[in-house]
């Protein structure tokens, strides 16, 4: 590659950017209502699988595309066109619906499948820049794609091309996930991995269970029930009465009592028990758990389930332990 005689790098690289977010807004202008529905009715109305056929730059878009779907919960998959007339086409069924990418419209290795998918009955919904296409022409659906100019100086490089098809595959992907009603869990059930993954993570799967908790009977004196919660090393006991929680009693609350000159030996706990708490739920998120606690410089929080039952205790430290945040 040639070197440029100027360090100019950042100018160039500006003025590709510029160039493409005029040819998104472009994209975005020039939007069929029509199409665009059409298309997404297409994918909705289908029971099978989505299926992405691509090669090329337009490939690495429908597959990313796919990806999307999946992580949304609609079941979907890339097949890549150089490898569908070697097999791959046998695990396309009726049922299916065939998405393709193609920004011409004509991609060769795309259009020698045409007349074997027509004969399979499979449906195609396509991405193109030509209306008049073979690929647009053998759709059930199609969005035309105005793009008038890649990004780069030659026109050459599929710049403006590819980024419009991943904003219009985006586009596509999240408007059929609102419709199904796409909730956040199911995101989260299909990202268990990484610091996405933590984000995700409810306060059930790292509190410290009920049954490792220590439960005092709340007759006991302030003193004897702080050797239990000290064994425990919780940094607080859960107050019971008739085998009910009836409120706890923390750390703060010992630093309470011996400030006030309570005798530790003759009082029984109960009395100087908090029996209005703060609690989360298990099903919350602990990151937005986390969120509180700094807000709220609380380091200890008790679970409750929908029952409004306690089971559980979730702390700072679990939280850190499991570095979700």
């Amino acid at each position: 590659m040639k070197k440029t005689k100027k360090n100019n790098f950042f100018e160039i690289g500006k003025k590709i950017i510029s160039n493409e977010i005029i040819a998104l807004k472009a994209v975005s202008l020039n939007l069929n209502e029509n199409e665009f529905n059409s298309f997404c009715e297409s994918l909705v109305n289908t029971s099978g699988n989505l299926i992405f056929l691509g090669i090329g730059k337009s490939g690495k878009v429908s597959e990313k595309i796919s990806t999307t779907f999946s992580s949304l919960g609609r079941p979907s998959f890339y097949i890549n066109a150089a490898e569908a007339s070697h097999g791959d086409l046998g695990a396309i069924t009726k049922k299916d619906v065939l998405i393709i990418f193609s920004f011409s419209g004509e991609t060769e290795e795309l259009v020698d499948l045409l007349p074997n998918l027509k004969n399979k009955k499979i449906k195609i919904c396509s991405i193109t820049s030509n209306k008049s296409s073979s690929i647009s022409q053998a759709s059930e659906s199609h969005i035309n794609l105005n793009i008038e100019k890649e990004a780069d100086s030659l026109n050459l490089a599929p710049t403006s091309s590819t980024t419009a098809m991943m904003m219009l595959g985006d586009a596509i992907s999240l408007s059929i996930a609102e419709f199904y009603g796409f909730k956040r869990s199911v995101f989260g059930e299909n990202h268990p991995g990484g610091s996405l993954g933590k984000s995700f993570i409810k306060v059930r799967d790292i509190m410290a269970k009920k049954n490792k908790l220590p439960l005092i009977d709340g007759n006991i004196s302030i003193l004897k029930a702080i050797e239990s919660i000290s064994k425990k090393g919780y940094g607080l006991g859960l107050i019971t009465n008739k085998n009910q929680v009836r409120g706890i009693f923390t750390d703060g609350d010992l630093r309470r009592v011996v400030n006030k000159g309570i005798n530790l030996s003759s009082t029984p706990i109960k009395k100087e028990m908090i029996k209005s708490f703060k609690s989360v739920r298990e099903n919350e998120l602990v990151l937005d758990v986390a969120r509180v606690m700094e807000e709220e410089k609380i380091y200890s929080l008790i679970v409750k389930n929908s029952n409004n039952s306690i089971t559980g205790l979730i702390r700072m430290h679990e939280i850190l332990s499991a570095k979700i945040i």
